[in-house]
Order: C-alpha cells, then structure tokens, then sequence
C-alpha cells in the first residue's frame, strides 16, 4: 500500500466486499425495465449480493429484481454492470440458509444431463 499526499492509504487491488461470494450456474431472470425481464445467468451468490452474466447493459444504480425459479423475488440495485455481466447489491442480505441451498442447486448443464427413471432399462 502506498499513501497519497493527504496521507490516505491507496488499496489497490483489494476485495471490498461485505460477504464471501460463492460459484454458481443457475438460470434466474432480472428485470431491465419497467414490464420486461430478460433471462440471465447467476454466476456468484453471497448474502449482500450477486453477479449475473447478462449479455446487455443495467445502468448502475437501477432499481431491479432478480427471479430464481421457486424462490421469492429478490429486489435489489444495480452495483455496477458491462455489456457481459453485472453485479447487484440485494435491498435485504440473503439468509444463509438460502445461499447454501443456492450454492447445492445443479447446474443448468447438471439438470439437461439428467434422465427420466422411466428411460432407465
């Protein structure tokens, strides 16, 4: 770390986060504007917030909600966002119980892979 002339302390390169993140590939759905959702990929989950890859621009600050199928609707606000994936801040942290259910669901790639007991012979 250096200083800078008012003697504050840079920290470059330093995770400021409230909340560990964690992996994980779930398709949820975010809402970009007023009546429209569009379909994204939850990538990273922690109590306080999320990374979703979106593949379109969320302007930061934007109010939004996040959907994953049976869960409630997550509001929450637009941290910072590029054209291939933003990070939001949940309006209310995530229980941790949810998270860990989050982080123990399959994937989308681990679900088409699954096969009816019926196509079992």
């Amino acid at each position: 770390m250096r200083g800078d002339r008012r003697g504050l302390k840079i920290t470059q390169g330093v995770d400021r986060r409230e909340a560990m993140r964690w992996p994980v590939s779930l398709a949820a759905s975010v809402k970009e504007s007023r009546l429209c959702f569009q379909n994204v990929r939850l990538v990273e989950i922690s109590r306080a917030g999320c990374r979703i890859e979106t593949g379109f621009l969320l302007p930061p600050g934007m109010e939004t909600v996040l959907r994953l199928s049976g869960f409630k609707a997550l509001n929450a606000t637009v941290v910072w966002s590029n054209r291939e994936a933003a990070g939001l801040r949940f309006a209310a942290p995530l229980h941790p119980g949810v998270v860990t259910h989050l982080m123990s669901l399959p994937s989308t790639q681990e679900q088409a892979e699954y096969r009816p007991l019926s196509g079992l012979r």
